[in-house]
């Protein structure tokens, strides 16, 4: 689990904001797979609408300037996001996502939440994650902020009460498959930096840990 403050920002916030104000919308249960289509209600900004490829670019522009998202979740190939909005009435019952999404299809091991709408604006619409037994997450972040979980944790977007909830989700494939690595190589990548910056530290036994690391796991 992992919180991506200020993703986005301000002005591009705006910019996504104003062009799903614009937007052509489809039925979002169009893109949920299995026992999924049953429980989704809300509508998504449609793949046909030309100007998706302009939302699409705001966000790739926020990801690839991201260095913890880089650092942290490894990413060798994501999807497309989807851009939803869920209006009163509106939720995600419990679902898991599927293993493989995308044009062409990637193994999906991380979903991204991004959150376009300010939390005070909307009553309910909390992401919330199912864990061991009954213990359950509640996730509504600020504006502009992301929120990055293992794809294979059951999920539902609770249901919307009043205002408008707005997000972006996509699915990441990781260079590294096992979450253990994932989060091994990110710790050393840390370590890596504080003896750059630590006077007198070598980096060099901690990089050769981590490239042999990365040479021995890596895959996509």
């Amino acid at each position: 689990m992992l919180t991506f403050p200020d993703l986005l920002l301000p002005n591009e916030l705006a910019q996504i904001n104003a062009l799903m104000d614009a937007a052509e919308y489809d039925d979002g249960r169009g893109t949920a797979k299995g026992i999924a289509v049953a429980v989704k209600s809300n509508r998504q900004v449609s793949r046909r609408w030309p100007q998706v490829a302009k939302l699409d670019e705001i966000l790739e522009n926020a990801l690839r300037r991201c260095r913890p998202f880089r650092e942290v979740l490894s990413p060798c190939a994501y999807t497309p996001a989807l851009f939803a909005r869920y209006f009163p009435g509106d939720a995600y019952g419990p679902h898991v996502d599927a293993v493989m999404g995308g044009n062409p299809p990637i193994r999906q091991d991380m979903s991204m939440t991004v959150f376009l709408a300010s939390p005070e604006t909307y009553q309910g619409g909390e992401l919330c994650l199912h864990h061991h037994a009954s213990e359950r997450q509640s996730v509504k972040l600020p504006a502009g902020h992301a929120f990055a979980y293992p794809t294979n944790c059951v999920h539902e977007v609770l249901p919307i009460q009043s205002g408008e909830r707005r997000v972006a989700v996509l699915w990441i494939q990781s260079f590294f498959r096992d979450p253990d690595i994932r989060e091994m190589v990110a710790d050393l990548r840390r370590c890596v930096e504080t003896a750059k910056s630590t006077p007198n530290a070598d980096p060099l036994p901690i990089s050769k840990v981590l490239n042999n690391l990365e040479r021995k796991f890596i895959a996509t």
